[in-house]
């Protein structure tokens, strides 16, 4: 008589670790703090800044204007029919044509979404490779040269 053990398997879901990801096959073209401040005070229906970051980081801050697709699920969200996109997402689902501007905390994880969003047939890709700490650097720069030029 043999017996037989059987092992549990455990699933698990893992957030998204930017230190084990595959590296992007393709490099998008990037942006600036200057062009991503544009975007941010002139929003545009055909032009998106999206940050990639988990809901927990987003929560701490995200650029204005931006709107937010993890990267945990972008694979997925990137396949939904464009009307649950919507649903999902809160906006219209970007057209393969129009601008898409990528942002995450450092710049890894946009490029891993560009890379993406261009497998996928998006054609008018940017990463802003400074991402989230290039913008708050800058902007806290920004203010206070602001702050000097009031005390004159």
């Amino acid at each position: 008589m043999s017996s037989t053990s059987t092992t549990p398997i455990l699933t698990t879901h893992k957030r998204f670790n930017s230190q084990t990801a595959a590296a992007p096959m393709w490099d998008a073209p990037t942006v600036s703090y200057k062009t991503v401040k544009k975007m941010s005070e002139q929003p545009s229906p055909n032009k998106y800044l999206i940050d990639v970051r988990e809901p927990d980081e987003v929560a701490q801050g995200s650029i204005p204007s931006a709107v937010s697709i993890p990267l945990s699920g972008f694979g997925a969200s990137l396949a939904l029919p464009d009307i649950e996109f919507e649903a999902k997402h809160g906006f219209k689902k970007p057209g393969k044509d129009e601008l898409v501007v990528f942002y995450c905390r450092s710049g890894k994880r946009s490029a891993t979404a560009s890379d993406e969003a261009h497998r996928r047939g998006w054609k008018n890709i940017k990463n802003y490779s400074g991402s989230w700490l290039d913008w708050v650097a800058k902007e806290q720069e920004r203010k206070q040269n602001d702050k000097w030029d009031d005390d004159d």
